[in-house]
């Protein structure tokens, strides 16, 4: 599974930079811990290489961690390791890929790769059932990812 979205963010590129490159400002925003019903922390300052968003379920059970890779002034990633459909351990890997319009605007988009441990015929049945679902909330991240941004006051 692969594909990109994109939004256009009312803000510079060094104030969308900041809430996507900070993982405790990340999950101000993030529709991923309404959207599972996972509880979310950080493992790390939130900021530096190796920090993690560790996702656990309503017991507790830790279900996955979003580990920030890399941070340069156009582009923060991160790769995960979650478990999926069957119990399978899946590593997806999210970009966010900055792009200054101007100077008061930042197109935003969010790259998603990942190879499901599947049989080829499963792989592409699940694959399609599995992207309706995350491409949706990747759409509505970026949604709140500028709802969140622009929110905040632009500094003079």
């Amino acid at each position: 599974m692969e594909w990109t979205e994109s939004i256009v963010v009312d803000r510079p590129v060094d104030v969308v930079h900041a809430a996507v490159a900070d993982e405790n400002v990340l999950m101000r925003w993030s529709a991923w811990p309404a959207a599972t019903g996972y509880t979310c922390s950080v493992e790390g300052d939130g900021r530096s290489i190796g920090s993690c968003i560790v996702f656990r379920d309503t017991d507790g059970v830790e279900q996955g961690r979003q580990r920030l890779e890399r941070v340069s002034d156009d582009r923060v990633e991160y790769r995960l390791t979650n478990r999926g459909p069957g119990g399978r351990v899946l590593h997806p890997e999210v970009d966010f890929r900055l792009e200054p319009l101007g100077e008061a605007r930042t197109r935003v988009h969010l790259d998603f790769r990942n190879d499901l441990p599947l049989p080829p015929l499963v792989r592409q049945v699940v694959g399609t059932l599995l992207a309706r679902r995350v491409r949706a909330l990747h759409v509505k991240d970026l949604q709140d990812l500028k709802a969140h941004v622009e929110s905040r006051p632009v500094a003079r």
